[in-house]
């Protein structure tokens, strides 16, 4: 088998597999696989078709690849017409499939899903461009891809905004005017050896950015559901044969059950018992920080002696077993602290400035 039928195969392989990690980021009210998978092909064609119509066109006006193909074509032409491109395959996206835009999340996932198919494409090509460059496509795939992703996600915010909630025309064009300009200074360090070492920092902290702005509109998205809510109504079951890990009760528990979490309740003690996994999982959606739970666990004392592992100090874990115990109130108001905390932080450590701030996030 040739290696241009190898690299189409592990081209596909590599978008599928982060088409599935895209979309565990959509936590809420997830997209279909199917409809990803469209926009990937559909948007990442159409972009790709845009971008190589434009480089024609200015090669007419004698500005070959070697002509831009350094720091300052990076910022001038480069960024520019890459994003462009891929905001013109989201609008191809947005025609075909509007209606599973209804939450601020899904521009920020399609315009991910645009991005990777305009990347995919772009690292085939490059992978078989001679001799000696079949190692571009791996290579390609854990630098260039994450980055042609960071990028591109505040247009899909942005796009969002425009299209759902009536913001001006003029919001995409500045959300274009940062990705772009994002791009080109990434190009520019990878166009230098030099540069290596910041170009890596420099994709670190566009990630966090990114990361950072997909956990802002989880935080307000609408089909978030409140979590003290989720206890109002019971399973009309009981749990037989568990413990409560904080009194000792044997004695059988009401069932709590909803499609994020399954949790009883000890009606001696009047605590929350989940398993492990599920208090992870708990944090996870309603606060979406995509933290390890063991980072967020430390050791707190009672006052009758008792040691506990505590997350957030609302949550516990005895030193045996997998079962922890919580009260809905405080795990429900750490919860709303966290996600305040988020915002602030998200707001304060942007790379756009207060006034764009502003005009984004009001």
């Amino acid at each position: 088998m040739s290696f241009l039928n190898i690299s189409i195969y592990l081209s596909a392989l590599i978008g599928v597999i982060i088409i599935a990690w895209i979309r565990s980021f959509d936590i809420y009210e997830k997209e279909t696989f199917r409809s990803m998978l469209w926009a990937f092909l559909a948007g990442g064609v159409t972009s790709v078709l845009i971008a190589l119509g434009i480089y024609e066109f200015l090669r007419l006006f004698g500005l070959e690849d070697d002509v831009i193909s350094n720091s300052l074509g990076s910022i001038l032409v480069i960024g520019p017409v890459e994003e462009f491109a891929k905001l013109i395959g989201l609008v191809v996206v947005y025609a075909l499939i509007r209606k599973q835009f209804n939450e601020l999340t899904d521009g920020i996932i399609y315009m991910s899903c645009v991005a990777l198919g305009f990347s995919i494409i772009e690292n085939f090509f490059y992978a078989n461009s001679g001799e000696g460059t079949e190692y571009l496509l791996i290579y390609r795939a854990f630098i260039s891809t994450p980055a042609h992703i960071s990028f591109s996600v505040i247009i899909g915010y942005a796009w969002y905004r425009y299209k759902r909630e009536n913001k001006p025309f003029s919001t995409v064009v500045i959300a274009l005017a940062i990705a772009s300009l994002l791009h080109g200074v990434f190009d520019a360090l990878a166009f230098s050896p030099w540069f290596n070492v910041l170009l890596l920092i420099y994709l670190w902290l566009i990630l966090m950015q990114s990361l950072r702005l997909v956990q802002y509109t989880n935080v307000i998205s609408p089909y978030r559901p409140g979590f003290g809510a989720l206890f109002e109504t019971s399973a009309n079951e009981k749990a037989e044969g568990i413990e409560c890990p904080n009194c000792g009760s044997s004695e059988p528990k009401e069932v709590f059950r909803n499609v994020f979490f399954t949790a009883c309740r000890c009606d001696r003690c009047g605590y929350h018992i989940a398993s492990r996994n599920t208090i992870r999982k708990i944090f996870r959606v309603f606060a979406p920080e995509y933290k390890r739970l063991s980072k967020k666990l430390v050791q707190a004392r009672y006052s009758d002696g008792r040691t506990v592992m505590s997350v957030y100090g609302s949550a516990f874990f005895g030193n045996s077993g997998n079962l922890g115990f919580f009260r809905v109130s405080e795990v429900e108001a750490k919860l709303q602290s966290i996600n305040e905390e988020l915002v602030n932080r998200f707001r304060k450590r942007s790379f756009i400035s207060a006034n764009l701030l502003r005009r984004f996030f009001a």
